[in-house]
């Protein structure tokens, strides 16, 4: 286990708040240095084999965007990065949803092999930082509904989050209905910026609900997209080896383990949690939302 894994591990489950949002800011740079060295490391052994050599994955957060990761990061060479100031961002902040990237922010990923995958907006100024940069990047999102009660559970396991002292006293009932509050439209905002601005000749955008139902085809898809390997062989090593089986050490999908960053593994799993009085006050946010993304046909659900 390394210093920032150390450092995390115990963050998480011996400190309390203040504490393990301290040593989480800790762990921030110690990690970014190590990860720089993975990146140009794996550049120099596997760099010309890829015509892109930065990856962006954009996910709304508690939306598969680390199962992506992962899988992506099956490709030899490949590590993530994550620079600092995003991490810094989420601890004072709650979230990175959002943050806009720095100007300059790819210059710095010469001679490297790099995976970041980030919670940021598509607002006008990400995606021209994108563009210019020459970035393709995938965006992933999911059923809003789906994503409150992950929030809710996420927040709740780890003490380093802002919102944590909120959540952690609430009842499932009382936590969704907070997240209403707090950060539904937000997010609501942050799949309709992606929808209305991503350059659609570099960028693909996929939902959870489409990786959950057919892994196989959507990571041919982000392959295909990335330029990587997307041969069937080489696919299906990738799912195999990024199961929900495997990624929750043995559980099968839809049963809960609630400290583990892998929950469930399931869709709609909000219709065990929400009450008539949810329904009503999540309808007035997403009716029309789940409409147009396909999530309902209606708002009679």
């Amino acid at each position: 286990m390394s210093v920032t894994e150390l450092l995390e591990s115990l963050a998480k489950s011996y400190l309390p708040p203040k504490a393990a949002r301290a040593a989480k800011r800790l762990a921030v740079y110690p990690r970014y240095m190590a990860q720089m060295y993975a990146c140009r490391r794996g550049f120099k052994q596997f760099g010309p084999l890829y015509p892109q050599q930065v990856l962006f994955v954009a996910g709304l957060p508690k939306s598969g965007t680390t199962w992506l990761e992962k899988m992506i990061a099956s490709y030899p060479g490949f590590h993530d990065l994550l620079i600092p100031d995003v991490i810094s961002f989420e601890l004072a902040t709650g979230g990175s949803h959002d943050y806009e990237l720095p100007v300059d922010m790819f210059s710095h990923f010469k001679s490297m092999l790099v995976l970041t995958k980030m919670h940021v907006h598509g607002s006008p100024h990400n995606v021209t930082v994108l563009r210019s940069a020459g970035v393709k990047y995938v965006i992933l999102y999911r059923d809003l509904r789906d994503v409150a009660v992950s929030h809710y559970y996420y927040v709740r396991q780890t003490p380093w989050h802002p919102e944590y002292p909120i959540y952690v006293t609430l009842s499932v009932t009382e936590g969704l209905n907070e997240f209403a509050k707090r950060t539904l439209s937000a997010y609501v905002d942050w799949v309709c910026s992606w929808s209305q601005n991503r350059d659609p000749d570099v960028s693909l955008m996929l939902s959870y609900e489409q990786m959950l139902a057919d892994p196989y085809t959507a990571m041919t898809c982000v392959a295909q997209h990335f330029e990587l390997d997307s041969s069937p062989g080489t696919i299906q090593k990738i799912v195999d080896k990024h199961s929900f089986n495997r990624l929750s050490s043995g559980r099968i999908q839809g049963q809960q383990d609630a400290s583990s960053f892998f929950r469930k593994g399931i869709a709609g799993d909000w219709r065990n949690h929400f009450t008539p009085e949810l329904n009503q006050i999540y309808k007035r946010v997403l009716g029309e939302f789940l409409i147009r993304f396909g999530y309902e046909e209606d708002i009679t659900w």
